[in-house]
């Protein structure tokens, strides 16, 4: 079973809940089973999209099987979303192979009821599709298609206007791209590529800096050149609010709330072996994972400590990064789990939370030095909200336009760098550059 792809997503979807990182309970059951990499990616791409598009399944089944969620036990639900999924939306797997592999699944976990009960509800499924293939499209009106928590399509519905609001649905509901950012290490970007792409990875120049991947992007963590440092993992939004500092050569640059520490990398490769970035981060072991991946970069010019920045102090500096914890919303293609974990209240409590950072962080800028304040949210409470109230208080700082430093495209009417998944096609992020006269 350990290489069964279906298998191992059951294991992941009967454990779970709007509690636990989906990132951390994929790697604990991939790490107890260790499948082979096939079943590793298959497994990958059936979490990742069931968990997308839950609230779509789940609306599905209960209208297929007369059932609500209560009246199907856990694992013969978690099957169900398989099932559904592949039939549904899947294009890669044939129905019959889907319903045969789920029903012997049903068998080796449960007994003989509930394997007649999988069968008989797919087999309904396949039929249904069959006789009439448009009968899904009639149930896109609904909510629950959407497959989003209704307290967050009340609040993007009143942000984004109508039809912004279903763009940024269909956008957020799609797989997003992968993108690699290059660490220039004498490599030419045509070099990189076709070193990616005997490696089995596709890729396509988005920027100078950049390469979208258009395949393999689950074989990008086992290149030698991840695993020396010549690229990275990293949205371009995410670099980009590192390029609101506009940091040059031999800089220190402290970096707050640094944890896994990608922009830490960004910035130490921008400040050179003559700066230095002070990286930290509230969590030891969210520390420890930016030591590895300093390690693995051979960068000497990271320092990491584990400080929290609402109330331990930090050397003086010119640049301050607050890449704030923040609700996420600007990033659930990429980590669909999220909105199943946040809840409304949340935006204020971390609205509460930035304001503290920022306040507190504000301290250790020299005069004339830059803070960018970031979020990958794309709320107004946790982002201009934090930002004008900050602003309102503290009269000696100021906002200052990052045009020259990002896209054109990427810039708010007020000059802060603002995009969103359905417009700009990358994450949702949001930088204010704070100067502090």
């Amino acid at each position: 079973m350990r290489n069964d792809a279906r298998f191992l997503a059951h294991e992941i979807l009967n454990q779970f809940n709007n509690k636990t990182k989906l990132d951390n309970l994929i790697e604990k059951v991939l790490t107890k089973y260790n499948p082979d990499y096939l079943a590793r990616s298959r497994c990958r791409v059936i979490i990742c999209d069931v968990i997308r598009l839950l609230g779509r399944i789940d609306f599905i089944i209960k209208i297929v099987t007369g059932k609500n969620q209560k009246q199907i036990s856990r694992p013969m639900q978690s099957i169900l979303r398989i099932g559904f999924y592949e039939i549904l939306i899947d294009e890669n797997t044939p129905n019959y192979a889907t319903v045969d592999s789920l029903v012997n699944l049903t068998k080796s976990i449960s007994n003989r009821k509930s394997a007649g009960f999988i069968n008989a509800v797919l087999r309904k499924l396949v039929r249904k599709n069959n006789d009439n293939p448009d009968w899904i499209n009639s149930l896109s009106n609904h909510s629950e298609w959407n497959s989003m928590p209704d307290w967050i399509q009340r609040r993007w519905k009143k942000n984004l206007g109508s039809e912004g609001f279903i763009k940024m649905i269909e956008s957020v509901n799609e797989n997003p791209p992968g993108f690699i950012r290059i660490d220039q290490k004498g490599k030419t970007i045509e070099q990189i590529i076709k070193d990616l792409s005997n490696d089995g990875i596709d890729t396509k120049i988005f920027s100078e800096s950049f390469l979208m991947v258009k395949g393999g992007v689950g074989k990008v963590l086992q290149t030698k050149m991840f695993k020396n440092g010549e690229i990275s993992i990293q949205n371009p939004a995410s670099a980009a609010v590192v390029d609101c500092l506009n940091v040059k050569r031999g800089d220190f640059v402290i970096d707050v709330c640094a944890a896994p520490g990608t922009k830490s990398l960004y910035l130490s490769s921008l400040v050179g072996d003559s700066g230095k970035i002070l990286a930290s981060d509230v969590r030891t072991e969210r520390v420890e994972m930016g030591k590895r991946d300093v390690d693995r970069h051979g960068k000497l010019n990271i320092k990491w400590e584990v400080k929290d920045a609402t109330k331990d102090s930090y050397p003086m500096t010119d640049y301050i990064l607050i890449d704030a914890p923040c609700t996420g919303t600007g990033v659930l293609g990429r980590k669909p789990d999220i909105k199943w974990r946040r809840k409304n209240r949340d935006v204020l409590e971390m609205a509460k939370k930035q304001f503290d950072i920022l306040s507190h962080c504000s301290k250790f800028v020299k005069a004339n030095g830059v803070i960018v304040y970031a979020t990958c949210s794309i709320e107004p409470e946790e982002n201009w909200n934090v930002v004008d109230r900050f602003l309102n208080l503290n009269p000696n700082f100021r906002l200052d336009d990052v045009h020259s430093m990002v896209p054109k495209s990427w810039i708010d009417e007020r000059g802060a760098m603002s995009t969103l998944p359905h417009i700009n096609r990358v994450d949702g992020m949001f930088a204010a550059r704070i100067i502090k006269e």
